[in-house]
């Protein structure tokens, strides 16, 4: 997935459109990622399209109020349908039986000869980097390190928002290991985001990508699937 810089449900201000077809082209183009796509893998994190490696410890401002959180649907290892919406809203994801596409002996092989499911639960993290580094960052998750550790962090947060109006989160990135169950696979590396300090939320107030309409929130209507 390329670094794209514009994100469906945002805040910030939309850029006009010169004309009707131009908006069109724009709303039809939209993708979930802003900035440079952030991922953790094998115990690493990599950012962008050249996949820099990024420092644990990193510090980034976490904007909470555009977490998302759904489905999206791979085939031959692109991402092709999404449904999501804000956290922040109270949206909730429909369960995965809702979906389709519900037959093992269908889906796509992995790597390592397993059949994967299309549909993968995940979740998008804005972030924006601290000090010199004020770029936008898109931490994505569907594993289940990578979406306890977002767990983690909506626990963290939601404790402390309170305190803490008109603030996000800084947050420093670190990773964590556990034994799996399976001793073949030994331990197993996770992210982490651990809450080092507060910045108020204008701090994202200079960003204005383009925006999209608001992604599917009802329950009950997959059908209504953003394609990507």
């Amino acid at each position: 997935m390329n670094d794209i810089a514009t994100r469906p449900g945002s805040t910030a201000v939309p850029t006009p459109a010169a004309n009707p077809f131009t908006a069109y082209g724009e709303a039809a183009s939209q993708k979930s990622i802003v900035g440079k796509l952030l991922k953790f893998s094998k115990g690493d994190y990599f950012a962008g399209q050249d996949e820099d490696e990024v420092e644990e410890g990193t510090t980034f401002v976490a904007n909470m109020d555009e977490m998302l959180v759904g489905w999206i649907r791979w085939e031959s290892n692109k991402p092709t349908d999404q449904i999501m919406g804000k956290v922040s809203d109270g949206y909730q994801p429909p369960r995965r039986n809702e979906l389709g596409e519900t037959d093992h002996t269908q889906w796509e092989v992995d790597d390592n000869g397993k059949q994967r499911d299309p549909w993968q639960l995940s979740n998008y993290l804005l972030l924006k980097g601290t000090g010199d580094d004020s770029e936008l960052y898109t931490f994505t998750a569907s594993s289940k390190g990578g979406l306890n550790a977002l767990g983690d962090l909506c626990k963290a947060y939601g404790k402390a928002m309170a305190q803490h109006p008109g603030e996000y989160p800084v947050v420093a990135i670190g990773v964590d290991a556990y034994d799996h169950p399976n001793r073949s696979y030994g331990r197993i590396k996770v992210p982490t985001f651990k809450i080092v300090g507060w910045a108020g939320k204008d701090v994202f107030a200079e960003d204005a990508p383009v925006t999209a309409e608001e992604l599917p929130a009802k329950k009950a209507e997959p059908a209504k699937r953003a394609r990507i």
